[in-house]
């Protein structure tokens, strides 16, 4: 499809006014075959908004401001999406287009693409669930019910998995999820319990809880919504345990990282390997060093749980540390052909449920990196 950008812009807008003729309505259905057309135009209803944030957009001097907060701040910090709501991901559509469908703008500000480049997509609804008798069962989009071995029902539904029981066992019996790269998943526990679980990570938990204490296991990342209960709630991690009652927070173990506890509402105490303890109020966080160094900080609790809810927030973020999180998300590996450019600092919001491309097109507009894509690899060069 080689029409022009504001061709395109013009057909959208064509399509809301009464005399749009049956010519431009097939013009209109070949162009929303592709995928990130159809999606821009969904966005789209007002011209006079199209037009202006365009403009904005076009006209917008990146790198002059963005050299300004660097200097001012040792820092780059990256567009806010939510700045412009929901116009800017029509704008940031609109740019995609240039490299996904080899659109050639007449604009001379904007940037023209030669080649088609791969659009890598955020990860969806996905993990393995090891029942209490060894069967693995796939989890994704397909509905499912299964009756456990003393009469246990799981199901998923709506991307979510859910335990009920109308029995208690004499001993307890574990299930085990384990969610891959470019996964995630959202299971209730037999006591109301919710658990959010990002890409790359494992809970091994009861199938039924019956003892004196609700205890998990987990490995990677995820966030809970205690149900409240009279037995404490235990999250046991490679780093220390997190105890509760009924309360909302998330926890963050992955290998080889800084692991953290954060805590949004209520309050938990968090017991180190070593046993220290620390009590969390709101706001609080607690984190442990590789080292094994343990501190407890106010911060801002979206940084750390905003992607249970589909945002990714940066504060200070080295891109080392954003690419660690958007491999495990994206499915992807990020090679670094400049070890200089891990240390590189960005404040801001991305959609998480977006694609990658987005994030590596605009870093490469301010001319902060050039990168490549190959298969599943990107790299990543000054």
């Amino acid at each position: 499809m080689k029409q022009r950008l504001y061709d395109i812009i013009e057909l959208f807008k064509r399509s809301f006014s009464p005399s749009f003729s049956e010519e431009e309505k097939k013009k209109l259905e070949n162009v929303l075959q592709d995928d990130f057309l159809r999606k821009a135009y969904e966005q789209l209803s007002d011209e006079v908004f199209i037009e202006e944030k365009f403009r904005e957009f076009d006209g917008y001097e990146y790198k002059v401001a963005f050299e300004k907060l660097r200097k001012y701040h040792h820092r780059v910090v990256f567009w806010r999406w939510t700045a412009w709501g929901t116009s800017v991901a029509v704008i940031i559509v609109l740019v995609l287009m240039f490299t996904h469908s080899g659109i050639k703008p007449t604009n001379n500000q904007c940037k023209t693409v030669a080649v088609q480049e791969r659009i890598i997509l955020p990860g969806s609804k996905s993990a393995v669930l090891k029942l209490a008798n060894g069967k693995m069962v796939t989890i994704g989009k397909q509905a499912l019910k299964i009756i456990e071995d003393g009469g246990s029902v799981v199901k998923y539904e709506e991307g979510q998995l859910s335990y009920s029981s109308d029995m208690s066992f004499d001993k307890e019996l574990y299930n085990e999820l384990e969610v891959p790269r470019g996964g995630e998943c959202q299971v209730q526990l037999d006591d109301g319990t919710k658990v959010w679980l990002n890409a790359e990570s494992r809970l091994k938990y009861p199938v039924v809880f019956n003892g004196m204490e609700r205890k998990v296991v987990l490995s990677g990342e995820a966030y809970f919504e205690v149900k409240k209960d009279t037995h404490p709630f235990i999250v046991s991690t490679d780093i220390g345990d997190v105890t509760v009652l009924g309360t909302s927070f998330g926890v963050s173990v992955y290998k080889g990282e800084i692991g953290t506890t954060t805590l949004v509402s209520g309050k938990v105490k968090f017991t180190s390997k070593n046993g220290m303890n620390e009590t969390l109020s709101p706001g609080e966080q607690v984190s442990v060093a590789v080292s094994g160094l343990v501190e407890k900080r106010m911060v801002n609790v979206e940084e750390y749980v905003g992607w249970k809810s589909g945002l990714f927030v940066f504060k200070n973020k080295t891109l080392e540390e954003i690419m660690n999180m958007f491999e495990r998300w994206y499915a992807v590996e990020i090679i670094f052909q400049d070890d200089s450019l891990r240390q590189l600092e960005f404040t801001g919001d991305l959609e998480r449920y977006g694609s990658i491309n987005t994030f590596l097109q605009l870093l490469e507009r301010l001319n902060e990196i050039r990168y490549e894509i190959k298969g599943n690899t990107i790299m990543l060069f000054k």
